[in-house]
């Protein structure tokens, strides 16, 4: 038996999570935004405002681990007072920011949300060093990004990362992963791209065949370090298996009306099997996707009710 296969990886459960996104502002210009069409048009969450949807979470007791994200919410300058409010009940299991991480370089800021009540960071990671600057168009920011990550081993938090794959850091991928395995990191994600648009205009949707060609290469990477890297948005029968997990589950994201308008133009959930397959949270291929290489109706297969992908 493979060593990947003796390990019991541990993931988080995103269906017990609810996304409140408070802010809109940010210290990176990245190109992967999913935010840049809409950003002007989401209005920041006042307190009133936050306060009511706490309460509501609270008395539903339906997702019992909560997500503060923006575009970048540790440029909010009342994100303490706002977890300090969500801890208050001694309901939530885990308060999540979801970041660039710049900003946990500062040990000072970084105390002040874990005693506030933060316990879990979800920590954006695009690739190494001059990759990653040029992705968030931001010269320093892996840098910053890493000491931040690094400043989390002093404090028993839990985290994660976040990489969007792309064709501009696609060939770095599986060494950006060996790094993050030596770091305080204990599980990573993977996304899909998402254009937010019908076609991929910036060219950085990857193929899915380019993805599979991949696995082989990071599952070395990640090796024996126990952690998992859960990858989001691709189609569930492509799953390589431990130490890789395709799971596109999803938290209930309380942002407002305008960016799920600019998020239906990416068209997921096309599959030539949709119909004979069983799975229930595959996102298929994007309109972009499809436009750009094809339905993959040789590749792609529909998942048997055991869950194993049969023959197309």
């Amino acid at each position: 038996m493979s060593i990947s296969k003796e390990i019991q990886y541990s993931r988080i459960n995103l269906k017990s999570y609810a996304v409140i996104p408070v802010w809109y502002g940010c210290n990176s210009s990245c190109t992967i935004c999913m935010l840049s069409n809409v950003r002007g048009r989401l209005a920041t969450v006042d307190f009133d405002t936050f306060s009511r949807l706490i309460a509501a979470l609270v008395n539903e007791r339906r997702y019992d681990n909560l997500i503060l994200s923006g575009a970048e919410v540790t440029t909010f300058s009342h994100l303490d007072q706002y977890v300090r409010y969500a801890a208050s009940f001694g309901y939530f299991r885990k308060i999540q920011i979801q970041t660039n991480g710049r900003k946990l370089a500062d040990k000072e800021y970084l105390s002040r949300l874990i005693d506030a009540g933060v316990n879990e960071f979800f920590v954006s990671v695009h690739g190494q060093s001059e990759i990653h600057d040029a992705i968030t168009r931001t010269p320093g920011s892996y840098a910053a990004t890493m000491a931040g990550i690094g400043n989390l081993s002093e404090y028993p938090v839990h985290v994660i990362t976040n990489t969007v794959l792309t064709s501009f850091n696609r060939l770095e991928i599986a060494a950006l992963f060996r790094e993050l395995c030596t770091a305080p990191v204990h599980e990573m994600h993977l996304w899909n791209f998402f254009p937010m648009d019908t076609s991929d205009r910036l060219d950085l949707v990857v193929s899915m065949p380019d993805l599979l060609m991949l696995f082989p290469e990071i599952s070395s990477a990640i090796g024996a370090s126990g952690k998992p890297l859960v990858l989001k948005g691709f189609p569930e029968c492509l799953s390589p298996g431990a130490p890789c997990f395709i799971n596109s589950d999803f938290p209930l994201n309380l942002i407002q009306d305008d960016f799920w308008f600019e998020f239906a133009k990416n068209g997921f959930g096309t599959c030539v099997y949709k119909g004979t397959c069983s799975a229930e949270e595959c996102w298929g291929l994007s309109r972009a996707y499809i436009e750009k290489y094809g339905d993959e109706r040789h590749l792609l297969s529909p998942l048997s009710k055991s869950g194993t992908a049969g023959a197309a």
